[in-house]
Parts: C-alpha cells; structure tokens; sequence
C-alpha cells in the first residue's frame, strides 16, 4: 500500500496596496484582460482613478498622451476621457463655432487647423485657425489664429508634429504643366529648418491639372495630381533630401513613412499593393491583395485617414490620442450601372494592421476568397457626402429630399465607430453587404438629424473630419459660405453651447 500524502494547500491573499503596484505595470489592453478575468481587480480598478484611467483608454482605443501627469492628473484626464465616449456614440457636441466665409476663397482642413485661401487687391494670404480640443488643452476659448502674406497657392497641407506647412502653385510653362511647392515652418512661414530647399519645382506634363491633394507621412509625402486628361499621377517626395519618383496608380495612402497601400490593375484586374518606398528611386511591391474581377470596371479609391500614423501624439500637450493600431482603411468603389443608373457604392473596410509585408514567397499574392474574410463591404447610397475617416471612426452626411418647397431641408450625421471590445449593445443597420467570418472589426452605427439652428435651415454641402471636431459646410448665404465648427468632448464645466451665433466672423 504506498503512502498516504498529507498535502497542505495553503492560499496567501495580496493587499489591495501591493496589487496596485502590479497592476500599475500593465498597459491598457493588460489591464482590461485582467479586469475581465477577476472581478476582484475589477472592482479594485473602478475605485483607483489612475488604473481606471488606463482602462477606459482601452475601452476607448485611445493611449495615454505625453501631456504632465502633474498638470493633468489621472482624475481629470478620465473625466474628460469619459465625456469624449459618451458624445462621440451619440453624436452630441458640446460646442458649435459658426462663421461666414467669402466663396471665391480656398478652404480646407488639415491636422487640426481650418485654413483660407484668401485674395485681396491681387494679394494673397493664408489665414489658419486651430480648431478647438479639449484634450489637447485647446478650448474653443483658447485656439489660436494666424495670418501670412503668401506667394500665389492653391494646396495647404499641415503636420503639426514636424510644425510643417507645404503650400503648392501650378502655373503654364513653355515646356508643360508645372507645381512649384512650399515647405515652411508652421509658426513662423519660414523656409522648415530641415526642408531641403524652400521649394521644389516638377513638371507634369502638358495636360492641365483639374485638382492636387498632399499627403505628408514623416519625411516623405506624396503630390497626387488629376489630369484634365483623367489620368492620375503620383509624386513622391522625400522633403528634407528632395529624392523623387513618380507613381502612376489609381490611387495611394500611406500605412507608414516607408509603406504605401496602391491601388493598381494588372492585365485589366484590380488589386491592393503594398509598396515599400525606403528608396524612392527604387519602389518594392512587397504583397498583391486581389480584388474581386467585378470590380474591374469599377472607380477604385481610398477615403485617406486623417489620424496620425504614429505613436507619436500630436500635439505634444495632448491628454490622450486615438491608438495608431487601431486605424481602418476605407476603400470606395463605385460601379457603373448596366443600364445607365446611378453607379452603385460601396466600401470596402479592414483594419490597417492587416497589410503586412512576408518573407513567405508562396504568400506574395492573396486571393481575394482568402484575405475577404477579414473585411467588410458595405452598400452606401449615391447621394451622401463622405466617408471620412479619422482612426476608427467613420462620418458621413446626407440631405433628406424636402416633399414641399417650404418644408426645411432635414440633414443628417451618421457615424460607424468600431470599438476595440464590442459588446451586445453594438447596432448594425442593414446596409452591410459582408462581414467576413475573421473580421476584428465590429461596427456600432448611430446617426442623428441635424438641428434647424445648426445648419440655419441650410443644406449640407460637404464635411471634414477631425480626432474631435466634424465642421460642417453648407449652401451659399448670400454673398457667403456658412460653416460650423461641432466639438466633442468639451467638459460641462467649461461651457457647453449648442449655438453661438454671435461668433461668426466674415471675411
């Protein structure tokens, strides 16, 4: 008979005190794991504002700023953190700022900053306006303005972390089409500290140009032209070495400094191509991603994310950011009607970690069949304005058919959000075509009617999109164009105000 064993158990529990030391060690995607595992660390992080704030930033898909703790302390930043998650979903904003501007001037919006165009007396000057972001410590009370004479330009683009502004101008040469580009410092418009030169000059051919967007990912940026001609060119750009190569794609957007999802055909069918730009002169497809062959008649883009591409919060003082990780990439399709219709849309959604290079030979093309089930497709209608995407968020608008002249235009907001730990209380409209069985990515659908006073019984013309702004451009007012400024996330103590009609200003 073998012996019995006498084994004793014994079960040590940690205090409150020493498990919050360990816990303060995991990042935010650790400490939700764990909360969802015990509920005695769940219930230790609610009471613990500096653990809760780290797991609402999980909860949020956000990462935690380099703004001072000693400023900003965890209290605080989990307040207004918790006012961005309640307004975002709801499309509730906590500020509008209205303004009337002339129509002939350029607009836009890049990084942050709205900027006009203006022309006065044959003179040209840039006008550019943070927009607000509490967690960025700029309240709708404290943005700043600035204002630059200016050679003639057409093209603003900003990246407030290398404090960069590249301005652009075509003009007729004997020789062609051709851009000249700007490179300054944001702050004060002088040549940037580490551009190459202050400008660079290309040519592009003899067709003219219909329309130019920029695109600045560190070092490196793209100048996509349209042609008259509707051919489409690329430029890319090494600003602070002035190395150049140009693509002729569809269309491009970049995933990182040294990487480029192409859009591209071969032998008449589409893909998804990953490039890699480390030598311009010299461009490396890495991976194809195959399209489906009915989509080969279809116009093929990328609705560009405006959220930044790197760990690296902009600006520096920001409370909180949205996690790079969790960025979306949007394509748009649209595909002829047989019968002469309207071309019917549709978006086709994956999250932006899925496009990565292999050193597998047998894996440098993807079927379409395989890498579907990682996405989503979903129906969207002729008329709307949009998609924009910022991060994981996507925005779009649409205008309401009025049934009598004097009814008011109704126009309406719609927002996908895709939240890093989706529960039940997710909705979904039916306007999803495919969700792929390996999809990570769970869209929440809301949508809200715009207020009369908000849009001054106007009609939506376009939007933009920001990390905590949506502005709103719409119809002609006389001899001006109307625009609102709507800002999330603005504490309550600061002043919530659904109109401010007293702070248009005219220029």
């Amino acid at each position: 008979m073998a012996p019995r064993r006498n084994l004793n158990t014994r079960h040590y529990k940690i205090s409150n005190d020493v498990l919050i030391l360990v816990l303060r060690y995991l990042d935010s995607i650790s400490l939700w794991r764990a909360c969802k595992a015990f509920k005695r660390i769940h219930s230790l992080v609610t009471e613990y504002s500096p653990l809760h704030y780290v797991f609402e930033l999980a909860m949020a898909g956000m990462k935690d700023g380099s703004a001072s703790h000693t400023n900003r302390p965890a209290v605080g930043r989990l307040q207004l953190l918790a006012t961005y998650r309640k307004d975002w979903p709801s499309l509730i904003w906590g500020h509008e700022h209205k303004m009337l501007i002339a129509p002939q001037s350029r607009f836009g919006v890049s990084a942050g900053f709205f900027h006009q165009i203006r022309v006065h007396g044959g003179q040209y000057s840039l006008d550019i306006a943070e927009l607000p972001s509490c967690r960025t410590s700029r309240s709708p009370s404290m943005t700043r303005h600035l204002k630059f004479r200016t050679p003639e330009i057409e093209n603003v683009a900003i990246d407030r972390s290398q404090c960069l502004i590249v301005t652009s101008h075509v003009l007729s040469l004997q020789t062609g089409i051709g851009v000249v580009l700007y490179f300054r410092d944001l702050w004060k418009f002088e040549k940037h500290p580490k551009a190459y030169s202050g400008t660079y000059d290309c040519n592009v051919g003899p067709n003219p140009v219909s329309s130019i967007s920029i695109a600045i990912a560190g070092h490196n940026m793209s100048i996509s032209f349209e042609l008259s001609s509707g051919k489409v060119m690329h430029l890319i750009l090494n600003w602070c070495t002035f190395q150049a190569g140009w693509l002729e794609d569809n269309d491009i957007q970049f995933l990182s400094e040294n990487r480029l999802l192409v859009v591209r055909r071969s032998r008449g069918l589409p893909y998804l191509s990953l490039y890699n730009i480390s030598n311009i002169s010299t461009v490396v497809v890495e991976r194809d991603y195959e399209l489906p062959e009915a989509w080969a008649r279809s116009i093929i883009g990328f609705s560009p994310n405006t959220s930044s591409l790197t760990d690296q919060p902009s600006p520096s003082e920001a409370m909180f950011y949205p996690d790079p990780c969790r960025r979306v990439v949007l394509v748009v399709i649209k595909t002829p009607s047989p019968n002469g219709g309207p071309s019917a849309r549709n978006w086709l959604i994956v999250n932006e970690t899925f496009f990565r290079p292999t050193s597998r030979k047998d894996r440098l093309r993807v079927s379409w069949m395989e890498w579907s089930q990682a996405c989503l497709i979903r129906n969207a209608h002729p008329t709307i304005f949009g998609p924009y995407v910022n991060g994981s968020r996507v925005v779009f608008a649409e205008n309401a058919p009025s049934h009598s002249p004097r009814a008011p235009v109704l126009s309406r907001l719609n927002l996908i959000e895709f939240a890093p730990f989706p529960d039940s209380s997710c909705v979904q409209t039916r306007a999803w075509s495919m969700i792929g069985p390996r999809c990570v990515l769970v869209p929440n659908e809301s949508s809200r009617e715009l207020p009369s006073k908000t849009v001054d019984g106007r009609q939506v013309e376009d939007i933009r999109l920001t990390e905590d702004n949506i502005i709103l451009f719409l119809n002609n007012h006389n001899d001006s164009k109307p625009v609102n400024i709507l800002t999330f996330g603005v504490p309550h103590s600061t002043g919530r105000s659904h109109s401010h009609h007293d702070s248009r200003t005219h220029h």
